[in-house]
């Protein structure tokens, strides 16, 4: 990359001053016809030519030395007393090489000492060696504003990249906890179940890591996610729990936030159906809406708390909320109300991808 990058320095620098010799060739010409002089063109061409490619060697070194030593508020005086010196050093280097050039072709002027000829020739290219300075400093500038912007979107993308990890990975453990508890309370009451219930959170557990690492994957295999916790809600509840899940083939493709069905059922099932002593009912639908996926998680149980009202969301929704969030901004929708045939019911919004669209 350093490679193509000092290439692409010289190429530039080739062409600006290949561009700035024929445009001074015109110019020059241009003066000599004025004054009804008979121009010379091969001196013309040879001249100016020769003057603007010797300044394609010192271009690339004047990129460095700006890029080493920007003009800056801290640092320009330090900038300036390198910049200034070296500006004098290479024009008179170039004032040299061209009056050399000159004696060797025969075109040198003896009249005039060659001290006087290199004072005045570096005084007339020292110019170029600051507008090819400024025009340095310019890229550095943008060049490092342009870094810089990448490099806080890649930091903020980490960030929040890791801010997913730590609220996916807080739910995991939650959701552990809370079946741990439940087989530990089905094996005194009921051991074979309580075994059964061990095996379906192994399988859970097993489809859960198959996509570590995935903040994205499928409905179809999140729908996987919650048939393996819902055979563990049924081993819980027996004929107390019956579950209907109704959704659009068609997007059985797109893409969803992992492990985002779960809490939304677990909700239900904790704060609604545990708490009445009816049988409960749990419906899952997922539908495709003027390019977004609406899907709903609803439940018979006893409707809306008096904390809930209040807007005291427990532990799943929060945390579905802040993915939800974080992953999609303001393209989503997060809410809680009262089911019309009874009990709660959450809705999610989130934007169809073009792929599943």
């Amino acid at each position: 990359m350093l490679s193509a990058l000092r290439w692409q320095i010289w190429a530039l620098s080739f062409l600006f001053w290949s561009i700035y010799a024929v445009l001074d060739c015109l110019g020059s010409l241009a003066i000599i016809i004025t004054f009804h002089d008979k121009p010379i063109l091969r001196q013309i061409v040879l001249w100016n030519f020769a003057e603007a490619y010797v300044w394609v060697l010192f271009t690339p070194l004047i990129y460095a030395i700006a890029l080493r030593f920007p003009l800056n508020a801290n640092s320009w005086k330090l900038s300036l007393g390198i910049q200034i010196p070296v500006g004098l050093g290479m024009a008179t280097v170039a004032a040299w090489l061209l009056i050399h050039m000159n004696m060797f072709l025969g075109w040198a002027d003896n009249s005039t000492p060659l001290r006087a000829r290199l004072l005045g020739l570096s005084l007339q290219d020292l110019p170029r060696f600051f507008v090819t300075m400024g025009v340095a400093q310019v890229v550095v500038y943008y060049s490092t504003l342009r870094k810089r912007e990448m490099e806080s979107a890649q930091l903020e993308a980490k960030l929040a990249q890791a801010q997913l990890e730590v609220l996916r990975s807080q739910m995991e453990p939650h959701f552990l906890f809370n079946s741990l508890n439940a087989i530990a309370r089905l094996t005194r009451k009921d051991p074979p179940a309580a075994e059964r219930m061990t095996f379906q959170l192994a399988a859970f557990l097993r489809v859960s890591l198959d996509c570590a690492g995935f903040q994205e994957v499928p409905l179809a295999q999140e729908l996987e996610f919650l048939q393996n916790y819902l055979a563990i809600q049924k081993t819980r509840f027996g004929q107390r729990l019956s579950i209907r899940v109704e959704v659009d083939q068609d997007l059985l493709s797109a893409p969803v936030p992992s492990l985002i069905l779960q809490p939304l059922a677990e909700n239900a099932i904790r704060h609604g159906i545990a708490r009445s002593a009816e049988p409960g009912f749990l419906q899952v639908r997922a539908v495709k809406e003027d390019g977004f996926i609406r899907i709903q998680v609803a439940d018979n149980g006893p409707g809306m708390t008096l904390a809930r009202d209040q807007g005291n969301e427990g532990f799943g929704l929060r945390n579905t909320r802040a993915r939800l969030k974080q992953m999609y901004g303001d393209r989503q929708e997060l809410s809680l109300e009262s089911n019309p045939g009874g009990g709660c019911r959450v809705t999610i919004v989130l934007p169809l991808s073009k792929t599943a669209a």
